[in-house]
């Protein structure tokens, strides 16, 4: 994965590599939590084929139990442990980066409990096959890239709307 700077912003067209980078942090991952995995997913717009993306590769993981996640086990790999996210004690985050802090990787953790595993998945399979409206997220992302390329907040923030829109439709 090519990664971006902290807190900046660039967009480069789809690569097919992702996915097959997806398969090995996957197996990663299991080797890691083991028994207390319940799904693993590639999500975000590196999952998305027909679109420009962060190069970060976004992966979901769905634990039996949030509690019971071996937060060493990832951060002797190199990730920083992030600590949950959003105020929600059942959604937790990793994040790789190189020797530069450039962002590779963020592995967003689930508790089984928690509903945002799975609309990010469908969000996902939405977009691989509505082509047209994944066409329009890459336009808003295109735009927001252009207009907040020092703002990592801003940018995800500006995408909110239409999220929340196909979000409604799952």
């Amino acid at each position: 994965m090519e990664g971006v700077e902290r807190y900046k912003v660039k967009l480069i067209p789809h690569n097919p590599e992702w996915e097959k980078e997806f398969i090995m942090v996957k197996g990663e991952l299991i080797n890691c939590w083991g028994a207390n995995v319940i799904d693993i997913q590639h999500v975000g717009s590196t999952a998305i084929n027909a679109i420009c993306a962060k190069p970060i590769l976004d992966v979901a993981v769905q634990l039996e139990s949030i509690q019971n996640m071996d937060i060493d086990a990832l951060t002797d790999m190199g990730y920083d442990y992030c600590g949950s996210r959003q105020g929600n004690e059942k959604y937790h985050l990793f994040v790789l980066r190189d020797c530069n802090q450039m962002s590779l990787r963020h592995i967003h953790c689930y508790d089984k409990t928690e509903r945002e595993f799975d609309l990010l998945v469908s969000f996902r399979d939405y977009l691989n096959t509505h082509i047209e409206d994944a066409l329009h997220y890459q336009n808003i992302k295109i735009r927001l890239a252009e207009q907040y390329p020092n703002d990592r907040n801003a940018y995800t923030q500006g995408k909110e709307e239409f999220i929340k829109d196909i979000y409604s439709r799952l």
